[in-house]
């Protein structure tokens, strides 16, 4: 597609309804159960309508993810075949049904947007109208994919909160161990599949044996891991030093450092929790356990040095290609040495090459800078919440219901319980199987669970009520939007340059600032 031919048809009235174009949809769920599979088929067969009942459009690619979270592409196959797709120019169209079916990082939404409308291919986010064709889209997704991102970290919140109560109510977490089976709520062992374990303990008690002659010696034996292929030195380590093959419950391990990565990182070992279960049926004893894991720490304690690498902070080129020199149209370039580690500098790449005697423009210091860009910033977005903020109250309120329905349900299933308990105790002291007492004390104990039940089912509706206020949601997207912690996104999202013009001396200036959408902003700037 030719973007700039294509939006001037749009001024003149047209729609991309209008237009003869090679269409594609995406779609994904990010959990394979059934009923989420069934909403991916039916949104297939919404898109291929959509697109098919349109004389002027032709489907030309259907790419669909199943079970895959949104929050990262890297295993998403065919979105990124999508990506490629448009590259080739078979792709002139995208349509999907809303951005947290895209992507939930707002990063993400942003560069993969970016990069299908510079390969001409555009995308149609049904639900939130938001076309990539108009040059406001990229603000009106910045601010959408803010909420399906936060909206991301919420279910991060309850998914914790869910482990912490699964711990302290003992409860197994995880079940996908080789060795064991689940059932009701135990760890019972696989008979298949326990020769594996014992001999890995078996063997590496004897010194004799690393872990890939192990797993060669596994192999042989025809024990392959889910793949088919011979298990590898670190799977095997993972098993030697599992608690649970000795009967041990175990949780607190690790966290998820970030909902955004998903990255697993360890907990310090004094945070662990550890101790022998009735739940765990044990395959090896603890003796070989311990003796098997004293042999392992002593040869590998001087080898677990944890190795830290520098990573260069993306906010060092925030105004890379931004700033210019008005004397010359030179960029600026940044100044971050041991002397300026701490305060670092941009300055004008012919002052730096040639001295003060080519150029007098003043160096700017980059935390001043970032200060007044912040300001600027803020007061420049106010003007387009205004314009988007009633699409948005109807956005966040279908957000905030959809979020909470799940857990309304599960109280309404408790409250359920409940009430046919409290049926079954009268019944049993109708029929003097528990006492008058008895039954005072647990219907004491129902009607305060139903009390607590009710009135977290109260909480749910008062806070889509009062977060759907107006005012609320206008301080949420301004809240979303984080400018200072997402300077470099911002700058990159609405700025064009910045043209640096020096005034009476080294340490004034004036910034004109140029906007991607055509405003400008003249201020004056002192170091």
């Amino acid at each position: 597609m030719n973007i700039v031919k294509t939006r001037n048809e749009l001024l003149l009235g047209k729609t991309i309804f209008d237009m003869n174009l090679n269409v594609g949809y995406y779609a994904r769920v990010s959990t394979d159960k059934d009923d989420q599979l069934n909403s991916l088929e039916n949104q297939s067969n919404y898109f291929r309508e959509m697109i098919n009942e349109n004389k002027n459009w032709k489907l030309v690619g259907e790419y669909i993810d199943e079970g895959i979270s949104g929050t990262s592409i890297k295993n998403r196959d065919n979105f990124l075949k999508m990506i490629e797709d448009s590259k080739t120019g078979k792709l002139d169209l995208i349509v999907t049904k809303e951005i947290s079916r895209f992507s939930r990082n707002v990063i993400d939404s942003i560069k993969y947007t970016e990069e299908l409308l510079n390969n001409g291919t555009v995308v149609f986010f049904i639900s939130d109208n938001i076309n990539t064709i108009y040059p406001d889209s990229e603000f009106r997704l910045t601010l959408m994919s803010s909420l399906a991102q936060d909206e991301v970290r919420k279910l991060s919140e309850r998914v914790k909160f869910g482990i912490k109560r699964m711990i302290k109510d003992g409860k197994i977490i995880g079940n996908n161990l080789t060795g064991y089976y689940m059932k009701d709520g135990k760890m019972i062992v696989n008979e298949n599949e326990k020769p594996i374990i014992e001999t890995l303990f078996n063997l590496y008690v004897t010194g004799k044996y690393s872990f890939n002659k192990i797993a060669d010696i596994l192999y042989k034996k025809g024990y392959k891991n889910k793949n088919g292929n011979v298990y590898s030195a670190t799977t095997l380590r993972k098993f030697l030093t599992n608690p649970r093959y000795k009967g041990y419950y175990t949780a607190n391990l690790t966290k998820v450092e970030s909902y955004k990565t998903h990255k697993k990182v360890k907990i310090p070992k004094e945070e662990h929790i550890i101790y022998k279960s009735g739940l765990i049926e044990p395959i090896v004893s603890e003796e070989l356990w311990n003796k098997a894991n004293m042999i392992y720490d002593k040869k590998y304690k001087h080898k677990n040095m944890h190795l830290t690498t520098n990573q260069k902070s993306i906010d060092e080129s925030k105004y890379t290609f931004k700033l210019f020199c008005s004397n010359h149209n030179e960029i600026f370039v940044r100044f971050a040495g041991s002397n300026r580690r701490c305060n670092p500098t941009w300055v004008c790449k012919k002052y730096k090459n040639e001295g003060i005697i080519a150029c007098e423009t003043p160096i700017i210091r980059e935390k001043k800078l970032d200060e007044l860009m912040i300001k600027i910033l803020n007061t420049y977005i106010e003007k387009y919440l205004k314009q988007i903020i009633i699409d948005m109250k109807e956005l966040y309120k279908d957000i905030l219901t959809i979020t909470n329905k799940n857990l309304k349900l599960n109280l309404e299933i408790k409250r359920k319980e409940l009430l046919e308990n409290r049926d079954k105790l009268i019944n049993l002291n109708l029929s003097n199987i528990i006492s008058n007492d008895e039954l005072k004390n647990k219907l004491n104990k129902n009607n305060n669970e139903l009390n607590k039940i009710n009135n977290e089912i109260k909480n749910i509706k008062d806070f889509i009520n009062i977060h759907s206020n107006i005012n609320d949601i206008q301080n949420e997207i301004k809240n979303n939007l984080d400018i200072k912690n997402n300077l470099n996104t911002y700058i990159n999202l609405l700025i064009d340059k910045i043209i640096v013009t020096k005034l009476d001396n080294r340490y004034k200036m004036k910034l004109k600032i140029i906007f991607k959408d055509g405003n400008t902003k003249e201020v004056l700037f002192e170091n």
